[in-house]
This record gives C-alpha cells, structure tokens and sequence, in this order.
C-alpha cells in the first residue's frame, strides 16, 4: 500500500472534519471506481448498482469519521461498496427476487467486414470473460474485480474484502485459474 501524498493527507483530514467541498471531490475522483465495483458486485443490475454507490457515499460521508487513513480512500470506498453490495444480493436472494445478469443485447449483425468481426470476436470474448468472472465463488469474484479491473494491489485487495493481503493472493491464483479453466472448456485460448 502507498503512502498518501501530503495533497491527499490534507484532503482526507478536511472531508473527515466535515468539509462538504472536498467530499464532494473525493466522489467525483472514486465515484467511476465505485460504480464499477458496484456494478459487478450486483452482477449487472444497473439500478441495484446505482443504489449502492448512492448508499456507499452516504455511509461514507456519515462514517467519514471513521476514516483512519490505514487503506486509501479508494480502498476505504470500494470496502463500503463491496459490502453493500452483498447484502444487498443476499437481500435479494432471500426474497428470491431476480437480480438481472448483466450483459448486453445481441445487436444484428450487418455486413461482415474484417473490422466488425473483429470487433463482434472482442465482444463475444469480453462476455465470456464476464461469465467466467461471474461463475467464480463470491470471494474469488471480489478479489479478481478488485485486482484486475481496478488494478488495486494485493494489500489493498485485502484490506477492501476484510483479509490479509496474502489470502487476497491466493483467492486471485485461484480465480485465475479457474477462469482460465472456463474459457478453455469453451475453446477459448487463455
């Protein structure tokens, strides 16, 4: 974990004491972040994500307190988010509500050119990736999101699942193979 420059030192200390300008900031650079995890998180369910975030910065703004400054914002943030996340799945699941998956619509294809193959090859395999990310247990799912689509380190893996950073390793090995088991069953070279 890096050590937060003076810049975000001083910045984490006025949203902590209140100042409403520079929470503001700190969603506009995390909010993106938080959506995505969010989103993920709730397998696709754009609303259900939309409604987390909103819940996350709420919980934050009114826990900002609590804020020590151990992890980085980011982290703190997508720890809240994660989080709400699963309860709110958990939520869903015992009420046997459907929680949507994500994906997109099949678009009809128009003439086949070398560029539209391509592109339709990308996008078969970008949800083929997210169906082999949305088959891995929960902590697996969290880890892997964490580390590969938000690029947050090991450390800061663990500290936003609540474990050590070496457990965020292993839970990542074991996600990676797993998907790599997924897309090959599916002939996919991985």
């Amino acid at each position: 974990m890096e050590p937060a420059t003076t810049r975000e030192s001083e910045t984490n200390q006025a949203w902590r004491t209140g100042d409403r300008d520079a929470f503001a900031d700190l969603v506009r650079e995390h909010q993106r972040s938080v959506f995505f995890v969010a989103l993920r998180t709730a397998r696709g369910d754009e609303q259900l994500a939309r409604d987390v975030v909103q819940r996350t910065f709420e919980q934050a703004w009114k826990k900002r307190e609590s804020f020590r400054g151990e992890a980085s914002a980011k982290t703190w943030l997508l720890t809240i988010a994660t989080n709400l996340g699963r309860n709110e799945l958990r939520r869903a699941w015992r009420h046997h509500e459907t929680v949507p998956e994500g994906g997109e619509e099949a678009e009809p294809m128009g003439p086949t050119e070398p560029r539209a193959l391509d592109d339709l090859q990308a996008k078969q395999a970008r949800g083929l990736l997210r169906e082999a990310v949305d088959a891995l247990p929960e902590r697996q799912r969290e880890v892997a999101l964490l580390r590969l689509y938000e690029d947050l380190s090991f450390p800061e893996v663990g500290a936003a699942c609540g474990i050590s950073a070496n457990n965020a390793k292993v839970n990542f090995h074991h996600a990676v193979k797993k998907i790599r088991s997924f897309l090959t069953a599916r002939g996919v070279t991985a």
